[in-house]
């Protein structure tokens, strides 16, 4: 019946909320309900509320309060003292949605004093609801909180003006003593129906609200089971007023025995009520820290069953963090803005200004709601706070964040209670940083794998594509050989036969390793021989062809360093350019085998669309060695970090000549390696090895 009749009228509500709140058509069918609930309940209340004010206002005996102004404040210290110990309720109506209730004891200041002194003190929780209203519209940011702020003030006024002076007028029809003067049975019991007729009022005016939000609890969760709700909401009208009967003691005491009886009394009933927070304190957190730890547990059962690529994490996290902690807005992301969860749903915090700040976070941290946020310029109102880093599980970096919002149930939140909460919340994090390091190693495993038969196929190609035989050249000793550090190489070198007999001598090093230098690298071998054998004896114009298609063509943002030498074997004569290369050296025998370092005649090719190179010219004698290597050889490290330097190539050729030229290879290699030791290959060796043959001069018969 309440589901039917309810639902009829909803559509009028609706038109009605969206008059005052035309943004509310724009929001999620549940924001809807919610806040058609808040409007009409504001609308229905506020006049009962000016009446409640209004009504207070003429009983009040200003003569009194001014004479008796000492009575009055010591009454509000009560209701103050009390309102801070009070007590509370949380209960989870549905998935996400909790429901709380407050009570306090502060009926016994309230109501004695005006069993006492008269309706003048009902003007004590009317105050004290108007202070909680000045505090918390201060932090209402959204039209929701402002809605929500004017329904309680206009409800809760009414609850503390209009209900108890309908129930008090109605104790004084009936002949109820005032001022309550002693404790009979007959004074008692029409005390204890003024209380009963209170609470009759006081459900009567919720009641449209109640019966509101329990339908639409129905509809929202589809649950006809409506028990628990109205269970609820009858604990909720219930709780605030349960200490109300023992201000009839209270004002007894007073008449009979004075103000310090009734002090001793009420001194008693704050050490009930400071038991009474305590222990819903610890009912809350114990109900907090079972259900945490359950849905951590079931969180980590969820995240190892599920497939180890991290596809479905948002999915398992949206489904499990939106009921792990208690009336909080949560999301968890990636830096900068890639949220892995969010609660709710159309919830956007500023992501942009908390991550640098949490970027340089090793612990979760906690902020009241007085609290200064570390990443805001200046201090705004907010809801209470926990924030915690998700970090590398290797490295500590932290790379992500949770961050979680809690708003303002009975629960007074304090520092300790958002402590409390850090350790499942880091928890939360080491669980979230320890799937996705998962499912980044298992991605980098797949990689690796695909990656591996990817370069093993690449260094056979690029192997291929190595010249493995030299053209005939009388008179002259060749030994080349290219040691990669991996599968392939960024190293390269080639032999050219040219016209006229002519040979081309080529060793190239590519900037960085791995398969994009490789594929760099053949396209560069590819570009160079085909121009080597276009511009003869011009190696300035083959870089100059070859650098400008590669800029057109790529845009790796590499480039090759390269020697090309053109040789006549018949003169000796070679003719090279150096782009940007290691220095080859010649040793001639005519000046003692003075190495001449070959130097750079121009930039590396692949920078400068625009840039040429100048043609040098050296002649090689017989006896002649020339030397052409690739950085792998020069820096070279040995396990103490130390480099072989080309100091020690130049001593090594030196201490070595005259050997042939593949002896001499074989000595430099050694050298090297013999230095290196056990440390692992740290650039790709290439070595070439030239040698001209000395003439040989025979004796005249005689």
């Amino acid at each position: 019946m309440l589901k039917s009749s309810t639902s009829r009228i909803y559509p009028l509500l609706f038109r009605i909320a969206i008059r005052v709140w035309p943004e509310l058509k724009d929001r999620s069918t549940e924001r809807q309900m919610i806040g058609v609930g808040e409007v009409i309940s504001a609308l229905y209340s506020v006049p009962f509320a000016f009446a409640g004010l209004i009504w207070l206002i003429r009983v009040t005996d200003f003569v009194w309060l001014y004479q008796k102004l000492g009575y009055f404040i010591l009454f509000a210290a009560l209701v103050f003292i009390f309102n801070r110990l009070s007590f509370f309720l949380i209960i989870e109506l549905r998935r996400n949605r909790y429901g709380s209730t407050e009570g306090a004891l502060t009926g016994v200041p309230v109501w004695s004093g005006v069993l006492l002194f008269g309706p003048t003190f009902f003007w004590l929780p009317t105050f004290w609801v108007l202070f909680q209203f000045i505090q918390n519209w201060r932090r209402s940011e959204s039209q929701a909180a402002r809605w929500s702020q004017i329904r309680n003030i206009s409800m809760n006024v009414t609850s503390e003006t209009l209900v108890p002076l309908v129930a008090f007028s109605a104790y004084r029809g009936m002949g109820g003593q005032y001022p309550f003067k002693d404790l009979t049975v007959e004074s008692i019991f029409l005390a204890l129906i003024l209380f009963g007729i209170h609470f009759l009022v006081y459900a009567l005016f919720w009641g449209p609200y109640l019966a509101y939000h329990a339908w639409a609890q129905q509809i929202l969760t589809g649950n006809k089971v409506v028990g628990p709700i109205l269970k609820f909401f009858l604990l909720a009208i219930a709780l605030p007023q349960v200490a109300n009967p023992f201000a009839i003691l209270a004002a007894g005491l007073y008449s009979q025995s004075g103000m310090w009886v009734y002090l001793y009394f009420v001194t008693g009933m704050i050490a009930v009520a400071y038991l009474t927070r305590r222990l819903s304190w610890s009912a809350e957190r114990s109900r907090q820290s079972s259900r945490i730890l359950e849905k951590l547990e079931t969180l980590g059962r969820a995240i190892i069953d599920a497939p180890p690529d991290s596809e479905d994490l948002p999915a398992i996290l949206q489904k499990h963090l939106t009921n792990m902690f208690p009336a909080g807005r949560l999301i968890v992301w990636i830096f900068p803005e890639d949220v892995l969860a969010r609660q709710p749903e159309d919830w956007t915090p500023n992501l942009e200004a908390i991550w640098p700040w949490l970027l340089d976070q090793t612990t979760s941290q906690s902020f009241l709601s007085g609290d200064e946020l570390p990443w805001l310029e200046r201090h705004t109102d907010h809801n209470p706070v926990v924030i915690a880093p998700i970090s590398e599980v290797e490295s500590s970096q932290t790379f992500g964040g949770i961050y979680l919002e809690f708003h303002t149930l009975a629960q007074p939140w304090d520092r300790k209670a958002l402590q409390n909460l850090c350790p499942a919340v880091q928890a939360l994090a080491a669980q979230i940083a320890s799937a996705i390091n998962q499912a980044k190693s298992y991605q980098r495993a797949l990689e690796l794998q695909k990656m591996g038969e990817e370069i093993k196929l690449a260094g056979s190609i690029q192997a291929s594509l190595l010249p493995y035989s030299f053209p005939d050249m009388p008179g002259y000793q060749v030994a080349v050989t290219l040691h990669p550090a991996g599968e392939t190489s960024g190293d390269f070198f080639d032999i050219i036969p040219l016209e006229g007999g002519k040979i081309g001598f080529l060793i190239a090093d590519v900037l960085d390793k791995g398969l994009g230098p490789a594929l760099y690298m053949t396209l560069s071998r590819t570009l160079i021989r085909t121009y080597a054998t276009e511009f003869d004896l011009q190696p300035d114009l083959v870089f100059f062809a070859t650098n400008e298609r590669i800029l057109k063509d790529t845009r790796a943002n590499l480039f090759v360093t390269v020697f090309f030498a053109v040789l006549d074997p018949q003169t000796g004569t070679i003719n090279y350019c150096n782009a940007g290369h290691n220095p080859p050296f010649l040793l001639a025998s005519q000046n003692g085998c003075e190495p001449l370092p070959l130097t750079k005649t121009g930039i590396p090719i692949g920078i400068d669309e625009d840039a040429t190179w100048e043609r040098e010219s050296v002649q090689m004698e017989p006896g002649d060695v020339l030397i052409l290597y690739t950085d792998g050889v020069p820096d070279a490290q040995n396990s103490r970090g130390d480099f072989y330097k080309q100091q020690s190539l130049v001593e090594t050729i030196t201490h070595n000549l005259g050997q042939s030229a593949e002896d001499l290879q074989t000595s430099i290699l050694d050298s090297v390696y013999d230095f290196v030791g056990d440390a692992p290959p740290f650039d790709d060796i290439t070595l070439m090895v030239l040698v001209r043959d000395p003439d040989i001069e025979t004796e005249s018969p005689e």
